[in-house]
């Protein structure tokens, strides 16, 4: 109320002292307006009055004007999936305009949110088949789910969901996309979040290339930093690609559509700071804040240890000051990993696994998609139950939701040191691994979604093995990328074989015992395997649940 006070008595202020506020509106469900609901030109945050009346005095240079959905309620879905928390201003500052909102009652507080990210779709390699045929189908599954258990289902795509490379050589950009999903019915509202890809590469460096090269999102997509609130958590949503598209290089030649080199730097603008500190003064500090951008804000070192990543992380993490729980969900490395900055305890990384694996560069030759970091192409399924959020990596192409891969190593350096097309690659492509300095009988074990709570415990014939965290490929990744794409003519690249900070090595004392891995997560849940060995090196998987 006190909030509410203060926002009237500025507004008569303003309209005493002769300014004529330009953007005007009323928020409403079924008639009646709604109080206390912010609204933003991403610039300036007011909030409406008892009567749900909002007024704005805005310089439009955004383009738009948006509400951040309260707690208890929805907007309307164009098309089943696009919400219509936002609208177009005019270009004509001094135009009056009136942008009235229309909500619905939406007052549960039980709900699951699926988090993707870098579906990369860009009309090549047979991705938007494999997107629909996965990604989607898997969508529709999350909902069937959902409903039994009588809870609504939203989502996030954190970033690249087009690629800017193809804009214009494939003809597919962000645009192509967003109509693309209308047709397919993209089966759940959608708050997208904006990409290093998704930006316009036909525009010229100039001091305004990422104002500019985010103007095709900011008029067909949605504004490409904003907030709304499901339940009781607060979404922010944020654009952290400074996008540069620096001059190429003499004697570079760039995709048809493209001026430079599609280059930026992770950062939050000043704008948007601005922005988030008037957005987190009405959010509520006791309660959940969830962070949605493309590149992570915490990321590992090779110690496994946290650091920022962001060139002024230190300022964002500023805005979140007295904040009970903040979690950070990003996508862009293709890989899954959590992280936890000990200068921020309240806060932490879940960095999300690609939809798109390895830019769908492993399903068209080896027909399973994976990631660089062997997790499966997949997404993050989060359940919401009032103040409560437990989060779980989901494969799109395995409905058994494995949550780790177990290879017997003594077969992998086996087949590594005798196959001819494994050892004719290795002479083209020096950073393929071979292994050969893994002890014998060792088995490796890669949690994709490894979290600093988690348990992993090994057992052979029932006595505990120790177990040792380690960087390194995940050799079923090798069958799924290298060797696939290599027996078919087709470019190995070296940067796509890094090691991962998710595996696990393990000795067991023969090559012969059965191991019994057991990795409990950070809910309690258990997920464990018995590997019968020998274990054949293949892309089967053994674990369940």
């Amino acid at each position: 109320m006190y909030r509410l006070f203060i926002s009237i008595v500025l507004a008569l202020c303003l309209a005493a002292a002769g300014w004529a506020q330009n953007v005007t509106g009323r928020v409403a469900c079924e008639g009646r307006g709604i109080a206390g609901v912010a609204v933003s030109d991403g610039i300036t945050v007011v909030t409406t009055d008892s009567t749900g009346h909002y007024a704005l005095q805005s310089d439009k240079a955004n383009g738009y004007v948006f509400i951040s959905i309260p707690r208890g309620y929805m907007v309307d879905m164009a098309h089943g999936f696009n919400p219509q928390f936002w609208q177009r201003l005019s270009a004509d500052v001094k135009a009056k305009e009136v942008h009235n909102f229309a909500l619905k009652a939406q007052p549960d507080d039980n709900y699951v949110m699926i988090l993707g990210a870098d579906c990369q779709v860009a009309n090549r390699s047979g991705d938007r088949k494999n997107y629909k045929n996965g990604y989607i189908a898997s969508l529709r599954r999350e909902k069937a789910m959902a409903e039994q258990c009588h809870m609504p289902v939203y989502s996030t795509i954190l970033g690249d969901l087009s690629w800017d490379n193809f804009w214009y050589a494939h003809r597919y950009s962000i645009t192509h996309f967003l109509d693309e999903q209308r047709k397919i019915g993209y089966p759940v509202p959608l708050f997208a979040v904006m990409g290093n890809h998704d930006n316009n590469p036909s525009v010229p460096h100039s001091p305004s290339t990422d104002f500019l090269a985010s103007k095709t999102w900011r008029e067909r997509v949605c504004p490409n930093y904003y907030s709304f609130n499901i339940g009781k958590v607060h979404y922010v949503v944020l654009d952290n690609i400074v996008y540069l598209n620096d001059t190429l290089p003499e004697g570079k030649k760039a995709r048809k559509g493209v001026w430079g080199l599609r280059n930026y730097e992770a950062a939050i603008t000043p704008e948007q700071l601005a922005w988030l500190r008037q957005d987190l003064a009405l959010a509520d500090k006791q309660a959940p804040v969830v962070v949605c951008s493309h590149i992570p804000t915490f990321r590992l070192n090779k110690e496994f240890a946290t650091f920022g990543s962001l060139k002024n992380v230190d300022e964002l993490a500023a805005c979140f000051e007295g904040f009970k729980e903040v979690h950070f969900v990003s996508g862009h490395t293709h890989v899954n990993y959590n992280a936890h900055p000990k200068q921020y305890p309240h806060m932490r990384e879940h960095n999300i696994a690609a939809i798109s694996g390895s830019l769908w560069n492993t399903s068209p030759f080896s027909g399973v998609g994976m990631c660089v970091d062997g997790s499966p192409s997949g997404y993050s399924r989060w359940t919401v139950r009032g103040d409560s959020i437990e989060w779980k990596y989901v494969a799109v192409e395995d409905a058994t939701e494995p949550q780790f891969r177990v290879a017997d190593m003594n077969a992998v350096k086996q087949f590594l040191a005798t196959d001819a097309d494994a050892l004719a690659l290795k002479e083209k492509c020096e950073s393929l691994p071979t292994y050969a300095e893994f002890e014998d009988n060792a088995l490796l074990i890669n949690a994709f979604a490894w979290d600093d709570d988690w348990m992993l415990e090994v057992t052979e014939n029932g006595t505990p093995l120790p177990t040792q965290r380690i960087r390194a490929v995940d050799p079923a990744y090798l069958l799924a990328y290298a060797l696939p794409r290599y027996r078919k003519g087709v470019n190995v690249a070296p940067h796509y074989l890094s090691p991962t900070a998710h595996i696990f090595k393990v000795v067991a004392s023969s090559a012969h015992t059965p191991v019994s891995v057991r990795i409990t997560d950070s809910f309690g849940h258990v997920y464990e395997t018995t590997v019968q060995r020998p274990a054949p090196f293949n892309l089967h998987n053994p674990n369940k649940e």
